[in-house]
């Protein structure tokens, strides 16, 4: 018995390792097959500062609030998306990219692309919460809510067939003809379908893994060659969408922002510049580097230069030197020379 029980022992804890070994190789393919994850938010982050800078009086003002809400709910339905595809993994060819953003007889953005042999999936993630019907004459999304209130979008309908026809088109010019289909995802359990999409089927993210193991894989489209061709040449032409400088897409003065550097504790504006840093008159906060924010500010919201008048105005210094230390300490791109001196990012970057 003894001897017996030590083999079992043995057996079990072999059978413990090889799962784990397995569970720990599909964990590893599925991170390997998402070859492109979300990208930064631009326009989220953009909205932020451009509301954050705002009178409240500001004609603006609440419509970009909603829009800074909007764009939060997007971004949680596709990473409810992108949960789903770092859970399950499927025994054939197939990749993921995320927020991918593509042009083809115009610019297009996608959520999440679901690439195989056979077919490529467009998924279409809509995060909105209350009783949704999907109309059609004129196309259109309708959300109301238990108060009675009543919205309108556009046509998660339309904005498919759209990236649909542009998919193909662009497959077309790298001479690949395969069928492209779409699908249309609720971010939230909270949204109640009264009226269905008809060209459409839509689903909780939840439904995925069961909806694209429905789908047909009689015929292969592609050869391995050309898929792991076409899922390398999404990926590379992925090009970020960046609505900055804020001011300019929103048709803002930026005269109408509200200047000065930002308290990180109490969030008002109008820290002191002292020897230790910025000082907030309103919470007693002390920051050596509240101003970095303020200048990132200025690059997202007004433009891609920064002088050291603008700085020294938009920080409300009114020191030439102080204000040149600051900028120094910012690592920017120099640009020009003497008083026609000005910074920009360096590299391109965006935040």
């Amino acid at each position: 018995r003894t001897n017996n029980w030590r083999i079992n022992k043995r057996v079990i804890k072999c059978v413990k390792f090889t799962f784990s070994k397995i569970m720990l190789y599909y964990a590893k393919r599925r991170e390997d097959l998402i070859l492109k994850e979300q990208a930064i938010n631009y326009n989220y982050i953009g909205l932020q500062a451009l509301y954050d800078r705002l009178d409240n009086n500001h004609a603006l003002k609440e419509r970009i609030h909603s829009k800074i809400l909007s764009a939060k709910a997007g971004i949680i339905g596709e990473k409810n998306v992108e949960a789903i595809f770092r859970k399950y993994s499927f025994p054939f060819d197939y990749a993921v990219l995320l927020d991918l953003n593509l042009s083809s007889n115009g610019k297009f953005q996608i959520d999440a692309l679901f690439i195989t042999r056979h077919y490529i999936l467009i998924l279409e993630s809509k995060n909105i919460v209350g009783t949704l019907s999907f109309e059609r004459d004129p196309f259109c999304l309708r959300r109301e809510l238990e108060s009675g209130q009543v919205d309108i979008y556009e046509s998660p309908e339309v904005q498919l067939e759209r990236n649909i026809n542009l998919l193909q088109k662009w497959l077309k010019t790298k001479g690949l003809d395969i069928p492209v289909i779409g699908a249309i995802i609720l971010g939230s359990t909270k949204s109640r379908v009264h009226k269905s999409p008809v060209t459409s089927p839509i689903m909780y993210p939840t439904t995925i893994p069961n909806f694209i193991w429905g789908l047909s894989r009689e015929k292969a489209y592609l050869s391995l060659e050309q898929f792991q061709q076409v899922t390398n040449s999404l990926k590379n032409n992925h090009e970020d969408y960046c609505p900055y400088p804020m001011c300019g897409t929103w048709g803002i003065d930026p005269k109408d922002l509200i200047k000065g550097v930002q308290c990180p504790l109490c969030s008002l504006f109008g820290m002191k510049k002292i020897k230790a840093g910025w000082y907030c008159e309103a919470c007693g906060q002390v920051n050596r580097k509240a101003h970095e924010k303020a200048i990132n500010e200025w690059f997202v919201l007004v433009k891609d230069s920064l002088n050291n008048k603008e700085c020294r105005e938009f920080l409300q210094l009114n020191s030439q030197q102080a204000t040149l230390r600051i900028i120094k300490s910012m690592d920017l791109k120099e640009c020009g020379s003497n008083k026609r001196t000005f910074y920009r990012k360096r590299d391109n970057r965006l935040v």
